[in-house]
């Protein structure tokens, strides 16, 4: 079974990406990391363990519950609350990989498992992967596309990508870079021809 690590800055596409390697290798078992975070954060035990740590602020004063937005830029502004979050997620997103990538070699189902990693460099989430596989734009596209697509004021833009390592940097580091500045079909076609030397190679 190939097992790769899917990887990336903000915003620079690996949803997309992850969305047309479905539709063009419909077997493949995909991990998404940030769809685990989302879940662990709805978690009760998770919450209390944030709140011992970053306190009763990222708490909605009416209704109790996690306030994403509060929690968001908190630790996008202060880097030991962001530490303190990643403590706390990152053992638990790790452990769901694993039991993921496990569950897909016995089972026999697919021949290929990616798991979507946004911190995969910075965090050194280690699963066993042979490769890494990055999907890339500039620091521009980046910011623009957080401006408009999710609205974020330029201050907040500017933090979430500085909080990770710039994409020059990653590209260095990457196994198979895949560049995602034009059309979806561009993006697509990079896909293809990587599959279609997987597919050479057996």
């Amino acid at each position: 079974m190939y097992t790769f690590a899917l990887t990336g800055g903000i915003a620079t596409g690996k949803t997309t990406f992850g969305k047309i390697l479905q539709e063009v290798c419909p077997t493949v078992a995909l991990f998404d990391c940030d769809k685990a975070v989302s879940r662990l954060l709805h978690e009760r035990e998770v919450q209390e363990r944030l709140v011992s740590k970053l306190g009763p602020s990222i708490l909605d004063r009416f209704s109790g519950k996690l306030d994403r937005e509060v929690l968001r830029n908190r630790v996008f502004s202060d880097a030991d609350s962001r530490r303190s979050l990643e403590g706390i997620l990152h053992p638990l997103v790790r452990q769901e990989c694993l039991e993921s990538q496990t569950e897909t070699a016995t089972s026999g189902v697919s021949s290929m498992f990616i798991a979507d990693v946004p911190l995969l460099f910075e965090s050194g989430f280690d699963f066993g992967h042979e490769s890494s596989l990055l999907v890339a734009t500039t620091r521009e596209t980046q910011l623009e596309r957080l401006r408009s697509r999710n609205g974020y004021d330029d201050l907040l833009a500017e933090a979430m990508v500085n909080a990770q390592l710039p994409i020059t940097e990653k590209v260095e580091r990457a196994d198979v870079v895949f560049w995602n500045e034009g059309p979806e079909q561009v993006l697509r076609s990079q896909i293809l021809r990587f599959i279609q030397t997987l597919e050479n190679l057996t």
